[in-house]
């Protein structure tokens, strides 16, 4: 079986049907929770001192924004709508137990926002869409672990493994280095997609391929 191959016809049914439900839940359930959260004033700081010193650094902003070329890789090598159904439904659902935290604990980022060298624009205009309240369990990680989790499922070849990896860990820390969460953050992410894969993912779609270092 090829690790990548153009969608068929129902997988293309399957992207555009599944895909804009889990399109259209990330917004509606996101700014809605970031809304809530903004006008609430009991804020949860969930981090230590030291982070703080942290060092903002522009670059990482790529990898950053590299998860919605996730979701464009995956379409390639998902092999069937069932499987495609189950990716789906699991952001979907990734979306809604997060959002439901977002609205009881809402956060406090404790970095200060501040402009970037080079990509001062893509900056400004992530700042000027998001509130920073939305922030444990970070979701930019929850999608890109889940996303990852189900192509090395769907493939057998360990260089695009390994490359696989390589990009979820630097997705994962981004969101620390350009300032937009903390460390709990990326770990509550891991947590909240690991359980989504135990308890959703394993059940819509049973692993037939998956290699013996995914969980």
């Amino acid at each position: 079986m090829n690790d990548f191959s153009l969608p068929d016809k129902e997988r293309l049914k399957a992207i555009a049907i599944w895909g804009m439900i889990a399109t259209v839940a990330f917004p509606l359930i996101y700014g809605f929770t970031n809304n809530y959260a903004s006008k609430s004033s009991d804020l949860y700081h969930m981090y230590t001192q030291w982070e703080l010193s942290l060092p903002l650094i522009p670059w990482m902003i790529i990898p950053y924004l590299s998860l919605n070329l996730l979701f464009v890789v995956a379409a390639f090598v998902l092999k069937s709508p069932r499987v495609v159904k189950a990716y789906c439904l699991s952001l979907v659902l990734g979306a809604f137990l997060a959002g439901i935290i977002f609205i009881l604990f809402p956060g406090k980022l404790g970095f200060v926002r501040e402009g970037a060298p080079y990509f001062t624009a893509i900056f400004e205009g992530m700042y000027s869409i998001d509130q920073p309240h939305n922030l444990f369990p970070s979701l930019h990680v929850t999608y890109s672990s889940l996303s990852i989790w189900a192509m090395l499922e769907q493939s057998k070849n360990k260089i695009f493994h390994g490359f696989l990896w390589g990009w979820l860990f630097l997705i994962s820390f981004s969101v620390v280095f350009v300032h937009q969460h903390h460390l709990f953050d990326i770990v509550s992410g891991w947590f909240l997609a690991l359980f989504i894969w135990k308890v959703f993912y394993s059940k819509l779609w049973p692993n037939k391929l998956k290699p013996a270092y995914i969980w």
